[in-house]
């Protein structure tokens, strides 16, 4: 089965942004998931993104998808709107076939 992933890009507001990623950190473990790659100065060439892009990885795309959708995670996520803009998130499935 292949992996699933969050592709996450924002630009960071305010410093409280911390707080989000210190909560995120475990219930991203807790769920199933880890944190692939992160880049707090990414360079977006083609689009709207932001500085910091976090590659997440989940056993399958229906269990980022799960991850997500997740109420605790709705919660979570209003520290991260809270204190970012431009936050794009894209939920892919990892297979190299189509």
């Amino acid at each position: 089965m292949a992996k699933g992933y969050w592709i996450v890009t924002t630009t960071i507001t305010n410093p409280a942004f911390k707080e989000y990623v210190e909560a995120f950190q475990p219930w991203v473990v807790s769920v199933g998931g880890s944190v692939f790659a992160k880049d707090m100065d990414s360079t977006t060439v083609e689009g709207k993104g932001g500085k910091l892009a976090v590659i997440i990885e989940f056993p399958s795309k229906e269990a980022a998808i799960d991850a997500y959708n997740r109420t605790d995670y709705q919660e979570l996520s209003k520290l991260r709107w809270a204190n970012s803009k431009e936050t794009n998130i894209t939920i892919m499935d990892g297979s190299l076939s189509s």
